[in-house]
């Protein structure tokens, strides 16, 4: 077991509204430190944090509407734009109120156009989604939408402990799953790990890696007891 085992899994989320560019910049210096999987910034950001970020920790971006403002065309732009501004990794937001009035079709129509520009430009694309508000049938379909449209990441922004497995059921393998987990403690990401979530977003990675040090830091004691306790 390696520290780049949970941290390389590890998104760092720099894209709150009110950041300013010193925040994002001492978040993009903080993700180096904890060697992290990757950053998550504001499509306005990507002009200075492509200077901040070197491999290989990967620079991100998200869509900035909400969930259900934005039309197919206004996504296809951003997407389009952040990635000619260097961003290697693309997370767009599911159409949520589409979702949860089963307009399946324009969802599926919506992630198949996003797919296809991230394929255009080598880059693989992140649908995200508040799953809090979806019932069973409305998870089970966005998952096979996901597979059909080559999504490669499905990313619950929000969701109950009780979805994780449907959406584990219904995605993997063709889909990774990624969970937000901000107040989560070290065992819960563990677990969470162990039952297979690919990646997990966070806002304030800090105390969660410091956690994982410490655990690593105990690893090697314990094998070295059992190895006398054999012996």
């Amino acid at each position: 077991m390696e520290y780049r085992d949970l941290a390389g899994r590890i998104d760092y989320h720099l894209s709150s509204p009110l950041m300013t560019e010193e925040q994002v910049h001492e978040g993009c210096r903080r993700a180096a430190s904890y060697a992290v999987g990757s950053v998550i910034v504001r499509p306005c950001d990507l002009d200075l944090a492509r200077s901040w970020v070197q491999a290989p920790l990967r620079l991100a971006s998200r869509t900035s509407a909400a969930p259900g403002d934005a039309t197919t065309a206004v996504k296809l732009f951003e997407v389009q734009d952040m990635l000619q501004r260097g961003a290697s990794l693309a997370e767009a937001k599911v159409n949520l109120p589409k979702m949860m009035s089963r307009q399946f079709a324009y969802v599926e129509g919506e992630l198949q156009q996003l797919v296809r520009i991230c394929t255009e430009t080598g880059t693989k694309l992140t649908a995200s989604v508040d799953v809090s508000l979806l019932d069973e049938e409305q998870m089970a379909s966005l998952c096979e939408m996901a597979k059909n449209s080559g999504v490669a990441i499905l990313s619950a922004s929000e969701y109950r402990i009780g979805q994780v497995e449907i959406l584990l059921r219904n995605c993997v393998p063709q889909v990774e799953v990624k969970l937000m987990i901000d107040g989560k403690s070290l065992e819960e990401v563990l677990i969470l790990k162990e039952m297979g979530i690919a990646r997990f977003g966070v806002r304030h990675p800090a105390a969660l890696l410091d956690a994982w040090k410490a655990h690593l830091e105990t690893l090697p004691h314990k094998e070295e007891l059992s190895a006398a306790v054999v012996s």
